[in-house]
């Protein structure tokens, strides 16, 4: 058994030992009273408008949970809790307000600075950050066979999670269509000499941005044979080309806003084609102005609008390459890929991804808090070679194989 399989099946005999905790507490007491006095006088002041009184308080948790009114439940973050899809949403009650959570009465704790507070048998919720596992499954450094009768929930980028923990959304908006006719139609609209032509400034064919340079799912070989028909610029550490302040998708969009107006269409490549595992790379690209050529292991269908993406696994580098220049040619049917501007809504970031994950998962608390539920596996939807696929040919005189 890893260490971290024991590690973790050890918090329950570490909840009961517990002592260095309680202790700290006990000497905490005069701290709790003085809090304690000025939270009543502050309720007496406010009343029931408990939200507005927590904005004045320090973004502390525990404040949020001496002047709670309501039930609270408890989360909290065992570990690794700087990580950005845990840090980027917040820690105590306030972020459930300012997220305008639908069930807002959580609060949530992060283990390295308040674990003292309360024994853990205390929480609700307790997440296990896996490290890597919201990437692939390729790329989780744990044995994920001794993981079976640990967990109750999983809260990660499968969609068939207890909890989605997703990179990105597409919503339908009220103007969207809802049969197959209606699209033609909405498609045809953009062949109007009316309709905007989204060509109009690019001058480029198309672009990468990369920094993970060799990949379990091979991408720079499919890309390397592209190159072989096709100019196909490539920024950051796999290429030659810089952008403004690309070092980071999440803080600086600079980059993403300069290849929509040069460029056509961007390589939406993930590093894994695993099921369900469309990240940034797909969703920040396709709420801009250009087309998305994806290439991984979610069903891309389910996701997007129809006519919206140009799937790479479908062609061969030559063949893809001839698609391209063909559309390239013809602005007509190059503009027929946003038909859809307008009628869906792109969701994409950090703060969408932990706002929508953290909101779920406490009304999941409050609605099935009595419900008891436990994986005894997880090998079944978390080991690679259930679920992702690596490409092992890419000659450009047949088909493309793929295999687990």
């Amino acid at each position: 058994m890893s260490q971290n399989a024991i590690e973790l099946k050890d918090i329950a005999v570490e909840t009961k030992q517990n002592g260095n905790g309680l202790s700290k507490l006990r000497c905490a007491k005069f701290l709790l009273i003085c809090l304690l006095i000025d939270v009543i006088v502050a309720i007496v002041l406010f009343g029931s408008d408990v939200t507005k009184f927590t904005e004045l308080l320090p973004n502390f948790p525990l404040f949020d949970l001496l002047v709670s009114r309501r039930e609270k439940k408890t989360i909290l973050v065992w570990n690794s809790a700087h990580r950005i899809e845990t840090s980027g949403f917040g820690f105590g009650y306030k972020p459930f307000v300012q997220h305008r959570c639908e069930v807002s009465d959580c609060i949530l704790f992060d283990n390295a600075t308040l674990s003292v507070w309360q024994p853990l048998e205390s929480y609700d919720a307790i997440i296990v950050n896996m490290h890597e596992l919201w990437e692939s499954p390729t790329t989780m450094p744990i044995d994920v066979y001794v993981l079976g009768n640990i967990f109750n929930w999983t809260m990660t980028y499968r969609l068939n999670s207890d909890v989605k923990l997703l990179y990105g959304r597409i919503e339908a908006g009220p103007t969207a269509p809802k049969t197959s006719e209606e699209t033609l139609k909405m498609i045809e609209r953009t062949r109007l000499p009316s309709s905007k032509n989204y060509a109009t400034t690019k001058t480029n064919l198309v672009a990468w941005m990369a920094s993970h340079c060799e990949t379990n799912g091979l991408r720079e070989t499919y890309v390397q044979q592209l190159q072989k028909f096709i100019p196909v610029d490539i920024y950051g550490e796999c290429g030659n080309l810089t952008c403004p302040r690309n070092d980071h998708w999440i803080s600086y969009p600079e980059c993403y806003t300069m290849l929509e107006e040069k460029y056509k269409f961007y390589l939406s490549f993930e590093n894994s084609i695993c099921t369900d595992y469309a990240t940034e790379k797909f969703f920040e690209v396709i709420n801009r102005n250009i087309v998305p050529i994806v290439y991984g292991g979610a069903n891309y269908s389910q996701i997007a609008p129809h006519h919206s993406v140009i799937n790479a696994l479908d062609f061969t580098p030559e063949k893809l390459a001839e698609f391209l220049k063909m559309v390239d040619a013809n602005d007509t049917i190059y503009n027929e890929y946003f038909w859809w501007k307008g009628h869906y809504q792109v969701e994409a970031g950090i703060d969408q991804m932990t706002g929508h994950a953290f909101c779920d998962l406490c009304k999941k608390l409050h609605e099935e808090h009595n419900v008891t539920k436990y994986y005894p596996e997880v090998e079944t939807e978390w080991h690679a070679d259930k679920h992702c696929k690596q490409v092992i040919s890419w000659e450009t005189n047949q088909s493309s194989t793929i295999s687990n």
